[in-house]
């Protein structure tokens, strides 16, 4: 009888204490992440008042914390697969808290960005390698969902943003919201103790530790009878090259075309979409809460999507996402009733930030655990490309004093070439298939 890996008892563990504790720390980061980002679509008509902005440099300073977690995903996510998931999660988020903290003392636009972007650096190292732990550790038939489950958070902290925003801001102006998005700095003696790290790390670096680690996930197991050795790596090749080796370059291509698509959609409409609907003749009150709809949909969109994923694969259920948020946003344009108003904002929501999670769960998915924090760091990181565009050129969209029907069929058209990318991705089982590729089967 063949023994069994210490990755093939986790990958078949049942959901147990360290599986949620994992979840709600993870969850807990995004909840934060989500409200650290959107929380700046509430508060810019505040500061374009005060500091006499224009649309365009309102753009960019909301693409500032995008453009910082682009830069922490290439440089600091990758430092994961070398130093441990924990210890790049916890100083990450450590990070993220401090400067969003710090936002609060800004005195101008250049400040605010500079301090944005510092927010963003933390987030950007943090949110792959919470998704790559979730993979390393979930066992592989709830994987799709626990990983949405987990993302889901993002559109709660978002909602949270708009409702704080409206009930903080005319007390005690735009600078009491980011005094919230701190908090994580609280918890992190919790976190620290709890958080677990990766098998697949641990049994390159410390088997002592692996076994308790094993044990955790599934007590039933006996860790004496369990082979506790990682798997040969299957390239002495650096981990970013191997992101185009192995039968994965074509994935990889139209994975980071998708995540920009994607990410492109979900950051425009987070961040302009009060500023669209009053343009469109709606009050700003009104507005805002139609930003808090739209991400109850995300949320819903978040966890049906892990469902379906789970059955039909990741890749089907983007490409129906998308098709759904085409169809969602081309109608919004035409300022239908109450009703279908806020159920194409539903859809909406759903079909596009609830993609960015599938779309998460995807690249997880598509790279095995020694490089995995890498792969999606950098699916991440040239996804931020489109976060980072989505927020300036709605800035010069608004700009162009466009009718609201136009606006949303822009908004709209990058969902149509997202299809086409996520078509292109090579299904799973063919890039296992590819030679040398040992390991994936069992980490993917």
């Amino acid at each position: 009888m063949t023994q069994r890996t210490a990755l093939d008892v986790a990958s078949n563990a049942r959901l147990g204490k360290l599986h949620y504790t994992l979840l709600f720390w993870c969850a807990f980061i995004m909840l934060f992440d989500g409200y650290d980002l959107v929380i700046y679509g509430s508060v810019v008509p505040q500061l374009m008042q005060a500091w006499s902005l224009q649309p365009v440099v309102a753009g960019w300073m909301g693409s500032a914390a995008l453009f910082g977690m682009m830069v922490g995903a290439v440089l600091v996510g990758p430092l994961a697969d070398r130093l441990g998931r924990r210890r790049v999660v916890l100083c990450a988020i450590g990070a993220a808290s401090l400067f969003s903290l710090a936002t609060a003392l800004a005195w101008d636009a250049l400040s605010f960005a500079t301090l944005r972007f510092l927010t963003g650096v933390g987030l950007g190292g943090a949110i792959p390698n919470i998704v790559a732990l979730m993979n390393d550790l979930a066992p592989t038939a709830r994987r799709s969902r626990m990983t949405t489950i987990m993302l889901s958070f993002y559109s709660i902290g978002a909602m949270a943003s708009a409702l704080v925003a409206m009930l903080i801001i005319p007390r005690w102006g735009w600078q009491a919201t980011f005094l919230i998005g701190g908090l994580p700095l609280l918890c992190l003696p919790w976190m620290a103790t709890q958080l677990p790290e990766s098998l697949h790390f641990l049994l390159e670096n410390d088997t002592h530790a692996a076994r308790r680690l094993l044990e955790q996930l599934d007590p039933t197991v006996r860790s004496a009878e369990v082979l506790l050795e990682a798997p040969a790596r299957t390239s002495g090749a650096a981990p970013l090259s191997r992101l185009f080796a192995e039968g994965r370059a074509v994935s990889t291509v139209f994975l980071w075309l998708g995540f920009g698509l994607c990410m492109l959609m979900v950051y425009g409409l987070n961040t302009w979409l009060p500023k669209i609907m009053v343009a469109g003749g709606f009050p700003l009150g009104s507005s805002l809460m139609f930003l808090v709809t739209l991400n109850v949909g995300a949320t819903l969109g978040a966890l049906g999507g892990g469902w379906l994923a789970d059955r039909w694969g990741c890749r089907a259920t983007l490409m129906l996402f998308f098709l759904m948020a085409v169809v969602s946003l081309c109608t919004l344009g035409i300022k239908p009733g109450p009703l279908l108003l806020n159920l194409m904002l539903l859809v909406a929501g759903a079909t596009t930030i609830g993609a960015l999670a599938v779309m998460h769960a995807l690249a997880a998915q598509q790279y095995p655990s020694e490089i995995r924090a890498t792969g999606v760091s950098w699916c991440s990181a040239i996804g931020r490309f489109g976060a980072v565009a989505g927020p300036a050129l709605g800035g010069l969209m608004l700009s162009l004093n466009l009718p609201l029907q136009l606006n949303f069929l822009l908004c709209a058209l990058p969902g149509l070439a997202a299809i086409v990318a996520i078509a292109m991705i090579r299904p799973l089982d063919h890039v296992r298939a590819a030679p040398h590729v040992r390991s994936a089967s069992t980490h993917s």
